[in-house]
This record gives structure tokens, sequence and C-alpha cells, in this order.
């Protein structure tokens, strides 16, 4: 009888045992783990770290470059910068109804300004990009606003008109200046030795620029430290910052600049500045 029963209880001691291992395997963490956390009903997320890849040398070149080339000029909000200033009381105005407040600078006779009629008239006489043929005052420019009337003559396409600030009138080195073209666009350009222009920012046209022989357009420009805010005919059209910031202080200078026109003949009238106090952060 005891050698009967042997198979059966080898039979539910094999069993007892199975049974342990499973217990013993799920709470030790043996298996799969489970795809739901007890009591939620979303999968578990496996989250890894990913390694950020170092800059490679031309990455790093193109980074140097950027932070030494000017940002791009952007319409801003609606604020106008100008309202710290009295626009009724210009800290100084030309009407150009007195002659020699302003000097030709044309060393090779490619351009001549002059006094008629209570106007300063430029003439440029041979259509050329590289160079700009100025009139100076003897004025000073550094954190200014400035805004002049400018007449086109008998224009067409980028023949244009403009001004420049805080030019060094000994060397023709630095200044910054905006300019209108007869088919109603307008640029911002930085200055260097021997009158080469930078453009800052190239022709982009503006809604209230008047275009074609004849035109006349206010142009302004909003200089502080190394931020400058255009206006024209007063409103708001771009606005930059010089990330160089090269060119602080200096004279005033007028310009025409011929690019298809021979003889080309503007006029400019009512030059006014406005000295902008200090601005703390």
């Amino acid at each position: 009888m005891t050698l009967r029963r042997f198979p059966s209880i080898v039979l539910i001691a094999l069993i007892t045992a199975s049974l342990a291992c499973t217990t013993v395997t799920r709470l030790f963490g043996g298996g799969e783990p489970p795809s739901v956390l007890p009591g939620t009903a979303e999968p578990l997320q496996v989250q890894t770290a990913t390694a950020q890849a170092l800059p490679t040398e031309t990455q790093q070149a193109r980074r140097l470059e950027l932070a030494n080339t000017p940002t791009p000029f952007h319409v801003t909000s609606s604020d106008d910068v100008r309202s710290t200033l009295d626009l009724a009381k210009p800290d100084y105005v030309d009407y150009f109804d007195q002659p020699g407040t302003w000097f030709d600078y044309d060393t090779q006779g490619r351009a001549s300004y002059a006094f008629e009629d209570g106007h300063l008239l430029g003439t440029d006489y041979e259509p050329e990009e590289k160079y700009t043929w100025w009139s100076y005052s003897e004025r000073q420019s550094g954190n200014v606003y400035t805004e002049i009337s400018t007449t086109n003559g008998d224009c067409i396409g980028k023949d244009s008109v403009g001004f420049v600030i805080r030019v060094d009138q000994a060397t023709s080195a630095g200044g910054y200046g905006i300019e209108v073209s007869c088919d109603g666009e307008w640029r911002f350009l930085r200055y260097r030795q021997g009158k080469q222009a930078q453009v800052m920012a190239d022709w982009a046209a503006a809604d209230v620029i008047k275009s074609g022989a004849n035109a006349t357009n206010r142009l302004g420009l909003w200089a502080y430290q190394n931020h400058f805010i255009v206006f024209l005919n007063g409103k708001q059209v771009g606005e930059l910052y010089d990330r160089n910031n090269a060119y602080t202080f200096g004279t005033f200078a007028v310009y025409v600049r011929a690019s298809q026109t021979y003889d080309l003949t503007a006029t400019f009238d009512d030059f006014a500045f406005w000295n902008i106090p200090f601005i703390s952060q």
C-alpha cells in the first residue's frame, strides 16, 4: 500500500515546488516586466539620455562670422523712440539759406555742391556705384536723431540721395548713412576708409517713399551707440544693431549718387538734429 501511494506523493511534491518557484520569480523580478504599471492605464515610457555633439570647426567659424556681422533690419513695435525728444525744438537746424555751413568734399571733380535759392544742390556727374561724393557740415554727431529733406532730380532706377552721420572728415573713415532711390527703395550703409561703403541693409521697398523725378522725402535716422532706427517721411521702417560698433562720433554729410544718370542733381533742405540724452539701462 505504501509503495502504491509513492508516485502520487511525488507528483504532489513536484506541483508544490513548481508553484513555489513561480511565486518567487514574480516577487523578485524574474521574467518579462509588465507593460502597464499597477493602477495605471499608460504604458511605461523608457527615456534615454542623448549626448550633445560638440560643434565642428565649420560650425564654430560660422558662429564667429555671425557674431561679427550686423543683425538684419526688422520692423519693430509701434513705440516711437523719438517720444523722449521735443521734435518741435531741434538742437540745431539749417535751412540752407546761409552759404558756408557745408563744404564740398570731392577731390576728383566728379561732383559738386552749392547753395541756391535756400537749398543745397548736389550734382554727381558720372554714374559710379563704388564711391560717394559728399558735402560736409562742421557740426559733430554722436548719439543723435537726424532729419533732412531730399528732392530728386531727373532720376531713374537706383539714382539716389542720402545722408551720413559720424563721419571722420579728415580721413573719410567711418559713418552710417541712409539713402532713398528714385524707384522708391531705401538702404542702410556703413562707410569705411576711402569712402568704401558696406551695405548693412540692402535695397527694400517702403510704401511711404515718394518715388520718381522731383519727389521729396524726409529722411530720419535715430542713432544711439550701436543702435539705429530708420524713419522715412515720419514712419519707422527698420531697426539695426551694429555689433562692431566701429564709429561713434563725427560730422554730418549729404550726397547724391548717380547709378545710371549723368549729371544727376538733387536738392537738400531743412536739416535738423536732436541730441539724444543718456539712456539708463
